[in-house]
């Protein structure tokens, strides 16, 4: 804590700024994605920039935010600076938002350099997540550090070969076709997923007041993230349909590890008296995300092993699942647990928060959950009158949530 103070004297940040910009940046660009996928809806267009701007965007900005914070809060080593800190999120955030709209505008002069910034972000990630664990006395969690180091990884890899495409490299679009689902298995299904497992193994049972315990679930669940998307992404790549059903079938061997891993948290969970609201959307977001990742691979798996083609695959309908289902509704469940945690002000502000962050808070999960059933299901069945109340319950639940978001990290520090 002195060294923050010190840190925060020079700089005029402290790592709760920080985490609150990551967390507002990751907010806006939700608010964005839903417009974007609205938008699409309605004109038939491709769901690409909003996908992009879930994946790209919210998710990236905020792994960036908090990976180095969790990997230093339970190593107990000193943190990086706050503005080098800050200094990552802009890069993320701002090559993001240049790689969507250079590519929505044709102009690969400006998406194939915006992905070095992102790139760049990634490095002073890995940096401020790593470097400090080197300390003599840092605490050492082999897991969590595995599957964080891997995720970057991956996430760089899959970057690279993103702006590479967006760039007009001519070996790489003409590759496209194979490289283009080995992009999509390197980024949402590998370093993202892998990323939020890695945080779910502390943050669960730290929502449910259980021990954290690491049993089968856990090793099972490591296993299947940690080897079956590059096993998947190695299918693609040299177009073996055995290889890449192996790997998808790791990756739902997986999902369904950490789900039992947070149903055993969850039976051991703690007895609240009292906020039992603001623990319940948060629970309800963590283990209904885990519930649609795993139900989503297996759809995948399922998919190619009966004989779907290997070349031009991409996630489709699997994009509701997968990017609303998943990926948005763990980060959502996510911060309405960490805003009160880890942003600026006292005890009395934080009690603010959570109050806020409560407001309709199992109407908000229900619906959430149920638009996502609905779309998919109208989606895989081409049911347009399914598709539409879907993803308006979705949408309307997103936007509630960054609302939310945004109210709980404007009230007044005291």
């Amino acid at each position: 804590m002195a060294a923050e103070r010190q840190l925060a004297a020079v700089t005029g940040l402290t790592e709760r700024d920080v985490l609150a910009f990551g967390l507002a940046l990751a907010g806006t660009f939700v608010a964005v994605a839903v417009g974007a996928a609205a938008w699409s809806l309605a004109t038939g267009g491709s769901p690409w920039a909003a996908i992009h701007l879930a994946l790209a965007g919210a998710a990236v900005v905020a792994i960036g935010a908090f990976m180095p914070h969790f990997a230093v809060t339970l190593a107990g080593t000193h943190r990086a600076a706050s503005n080098q800190r800050a200094v990552a999120l802009a890069l993320l955030a701002g090559g993001a938002s240049a790689v969507v709209v250079g590519t929505l505008a044709g102009a690969g002069w400006v998406a194939g350099p915006a992905s070095l910034a992102v790139l760049g972000g990634l490095g002073l990630v890995a940096t401020h997540t790593f470097a400090p664990l080197r300390e003599p006395l840092a605490r050492r969690h082999p897991v969590v550090t595995l599957v964080y180091a891997m995720a970057l990884v991956e996430l760089a890899v899959g970057v690279t070969l993103g702006g590479l495409a967006a760039a007009g490299v001519p070996a790489i679009v003409a590759a496209w076709a194979t490289l283009r689902p080995a992009h999509a298995w390197l980024n949402l299904l590998g370093a993202v997923s892998l990323t939020i497992f890695g945080t779910l193994v502390y943050l669960a049972p730290t929502v449910l007041g259980a021990r954290i315990r690491a049993g089968a679930g856990l090793a099972v669940g490591a296993t299947g993230m940690l080897i079956g998307p590059p096993l998947a992404v190695a299918g693609f790549a040299v177009e073996s349909r055995p290889l890449l059903v192996a790997g998808m079938a790791l990756t739902s061997l997986g999902g369904l590890g950490q789900l039992a891993y947070l149903v055993d948290a969850y039976r051991r969970r703690g007895r609240f008296s009292s906020e039992h609201d603001w623990r319940a959307v948060s629970t309800g977001h963590l283990f209904g995300g885990a519930a649609w990742f795993l139900a989503a691979v297996v759809a995948a798996t399922a998919e190619v092993a009966i004989g779907r083609p290997i070349a031009g695959w991409s996630i489709g309908a699997l994009a509701v699942p997968l990017i609303a289902g998943w990926m948005l509704q763990e980060l959502v469940g996510s911060w309405t647990y960490l805003v009160p945690s880890v942003s600026p002000g006292d005890a009395a502000r934080h009690a603010l928060q959570r109050r806020i962050l409560a407001a309709a808070a199992r109407s908000r999960a229900v619906a959430w959950n149920a638009g996502v059933a609905l779309a998919w299901a109208g989606g895989q069945l081409v049911i347009p009158w399914l598709v539409l109340p879907g993803a308006l319950l979705v949408g309307v639940a997103a936007l509630a949530s960054v609302l939310l978001l945004g109210r709980a990290l404007a009230t007044d520090a005291v």
